[in-house]
């Protein structure tokens, strides 16, 4: 949990010259009045994650303290001074060793002693502890005594300051947020007895942000020993059960549970400390385990129709694992407070063609981000684990083979058909579903072509496709800008100039159908060139385009807090080069290169100077007569690849008490590491007029553009055999 804290303090001035009568808690009289001034500095802030929890019991031995160096503060209410050893030390040793010595290490204890120079403990000396408590800045307040949830007499004083006071100075602390008061339930066995006079009645603001501890045992049903809210409801309301006995110091009772719920109160405020008491008690309530059997039965009270688990433990078994837990939706925040809300960290996603390689996760960018709960928590959360590429290596180069196997189910269905300047081709799966479909014709002086394709089919105006050249691993996918897509469509002419000399013109569209379409994705791309005819056997294009994407960037497309923008555009520039020699030899080369930069609607908020790079080139020859059939390949890839940008991230990673989120600016390359190249042999031949072989043989440099990835070595063999 990442949250950087602003401790609270306040200044402490202590009123004098009152004082008013106290009886003790444990039912005897007694008056004690020091009269004398209070004064003393404000305690010294805490570091982010640790709280000021004040103990107030009868007397500590410090150095017999489990982690004594936790205890911070001290105070005798008498004497006014930082001296707390006394008669009764046991006690408190006990209770404040359970705070400190528990698994999570937030407390930071404050120990106010109460007893007098006898050793007697009185209401009014504790009433006036827990008040002072307040006042010197703890956030959870510790009183271990039985008998706190009658309501004192607004008469008793101590001080010079009247319990009312004293219990208002809880209220009103830590900038008006309170302090989280525990008691303890007591251990008479038997049912809570407030005689009547409820501490709720009389002071319902503070019992709001009070919890009442009950002991348990170790399968978490009410201990034999402890008392328990029983028919009263209010309360059953804040009332929570915790361990009764702490083996390790030796000390059992309703004390050791309150301690050990103070210890998760502190446990939540440390880590928000924005939260009030009565939402950091609050917390503990509502997260309380009810497995327990008891809660199983409605058999208990005086009607004989309550819950049981209600009568003996109110809300349940203390749990801080669930308290700490995030309530309702995880929230990235994309403004200023937490108040303005956000996207949803479960909805916030980003897939990302091959061009990016593994440059987003390993930069690191994105991890660490504060996500926010309905309470307004915050949480660390590694949003890089929600961008994956949108298709990994291995199962891209497992759907390669399928399109090229002749014995699998996934191998298109090839089909021509030509009539004069008419020709059509299509390709099919073997469910009759069109992957790819082009019609050429020529009318007068023009060349014009319609195409589709399924965006993870090859273009089947591409190059690789033009050339004729035998079917190759690599060239089996779409390309990264379109990968993403259901389907593209398209059209292309050629007008010539000339003999030699042509215009190209080029567009096509892709996009998600309506059940995929949540991101919004889409993107169109035009292009314009030229094409020079140099000899009859070799031709030479160049053309610029532009593509532009709606909420996508390079065949890259998110959604929620990872949104890459509206519209973005990049420049696109290539050339390329078809061959086809009269000795069977024919090939083809292309190299192409984009730049441009883009917004993003999320955490994502530009990226600079982005250049992308890829190329091909592929050899054939091709034997004739008798050798027709027989043909040996080679091609050389280098899939779309990022060859710079930089990417500025605003995110958030914490909050401020007031509510307002502490935001960081990241910057990341989305150059990957590697380069991935494609070095393919293929050779077919024939065996009789009917049969045929072919072989293909990919090896594949830093596949994904991962430079520590190991290469990739895959071959194929198919034999045809024509009945």
């Amino acid at each position: 949990m990442m949250l950087k804290q602003r401790p609270l303090f306040l200044t402490v001035g202590i009123a004098m010259g009152l004082s008013l009568s106290g009886c003790s808690s444990s039912g005897g009289g007694g008056q004690y009045a020091s009269g004398g001034s209070l004064s003393r500095p404000s305690p010294v802030p805490l570091e982010p994650g640790l709280v000021r929890v004040a103990v107030a019991d009868s007397a500590f031995d410090v150095a017999a303290i489990t982690n004594a160096e936790r205890v911070i503060d001290s105070l005798d209410v008498y004497t006014n001074t930082t001296n707390v050893s006394g008669v009764d030390e046991w006690h408190g040793n006990a209770v404040a060793s359970t705070i400190t010595g528990g698994t999570l290490g937030n407390s930071r204890l404050d120990l106010l002693k109460i007893e007098d120079s006898q050793g007697d403990t009185f209401s009014n000396a504790l009433d006036y502890a827990i008040g002072e408590a307040a006042a010197r800045g703890a956030r959870v307040i510790n009183a271990s005594f039985s008998r706190r949830l009658e309501a004192s007499d607004p008469r008793l004083s101590f001080n010079g300051v009247s319990s009312a006071v004293s219990f208002q100075r809880v209220v009103n602390a830590n900038d008006g947020k309170g302090a989280v008061y525990v008691v303890s339930a007591g251990n008479s066995g038997s049912a809570i007895d407030t005689k009547g006079n409820a501490i709720y009645d009389r002071y319902p603001d503070l019992y709001r942000m009070m919890l009442i501890a009950v002991g348990t045992t170790e399968d978490g049903s009410i201990h034999p020993l402890s008392s328990y809210p029983g028919d009263d409801n209010r309360l059953q309301e804040r009332t929570l059960g915790a361990e009764y006995a702490n083996r390790k110091e030796g000390a059992q009772g309703t004390s050791i549970s309150a301690a050990r719920v103070s210890e998760y109160a502190a446990g939540i405020v440390a880590q928000w400390p924005h939260l009030t008491a009565r939402e950091a008690s609050q917390r503990l309530l509502d997260t309380a385990r009810q497995d327990n059997e008891l809660f199983q039965h409605n058999s208990c009270g005086e009607t004989g129709t309550l819950n049981c688990g209600a009568f003996y433990l109110g809300q349940g078994q203390a749990d801080i694992a669930a308290a700490l837990a995030p309530e309702g939706e995880l929230v990235v925040s994309q403004g200023q407070r937490i108040s303005e809300g956000g996207e949803s960290a479960d909805s916030s996603f980003m897939q990302l063609s091959g061009a990016y390689g593994n440059s987003v996760a390993a930069s690191g960018v994105l991890d660490n981000i504060a996500v926010f709960d309905t309470l307004g928590r915050d949480y660390q959360f590694n949003l890089g684990l929600h961008t994956q590429p949108r298709r990994l290596h291995a199962n891209q180069l497992r759907n390669q083979m399928e399109q090229l196997a002749l014995a699998s189910a996934y191998r298109p269905q090839r089909h021509s058909v030509a009539y004069g300047n008419y020709r059509f081709t299509s390709s099919s799966n073997r469910l009759g579903d069109l992957l790819s479909s082009r019609f050429d014709g020529t009318f007068g002086d023009v060349q014009l072509s319609v195409f589709s394709f399924s965006g993870d089919q090859p273009d089947p105006m591409s190059s690789y496709m033009e050339s004729a050249i035998m079917p190759m691993l690599s060239f089996q996918a779409g390309s990264e800008l379109t990968q993403a897509f259901e389907s593209v469509s398209g059209v292309k002419t050629r007008y010539p100039l000339g003999e030699r000399l042509s215009v190209t013109a080029s567009h096509w569209v892709g996009g998600l159908n309506d059940t995929e379409s949540s991101s919004g994705y889409r993107a169109n791309r035009s292009d314009v060139g030229v094409a020079l005819q140099v000899s009859p056997a070799l031709s030479v294009s160049g053309y610029v385009g532009q593509l532009d994407e709606q909420q996508g960037l390079l065949g890259a497309s998110g959604s929620g807090a990872l949104g890459l923008g509206e519209q973005n555009q990049m420049a696109f520039a290539g050339v390329g080069l078809q061959a086809a020699f009269n000795n069977g030899l024919s090939g083809f080369a292309e190299f192409e290169q984009g730049r441009g930069n883009a917004v993003g609607s999320g955490l994502l908020t530009r990226i600079d100077d982005m250049r992308a790079q890829q190329m091909a080139l592929g050899v054939q020859w091709s034997g004739s007569g008798q050798r027709a059939d027989e043909r040996a390949a080679f091609t050389l890839r280098q899939p779309l690849r990022i060859a710079s940008a930089n990417a500025l991230f605003d995110v958030p990673v914490g909050r401020h008490l007031d509510g307002s989120v502490i935001r960081e600016t990241r910057s990341a390359s989305l150059e990957p590491s590697g380069r991935q190249l494609d070095i393919e042999l293929g050779y077919a031949f024939p065996t009789s007029d009917r049969s045929l072989w072919q072989f293909n043989l990919l090896h594949t440099l830093e596949p994904g553009h991962d430079a520590d990835a190991p290469s990739d070595t895959a071959a194929m063999v198919n034999y045809t055999y024509a009945w």
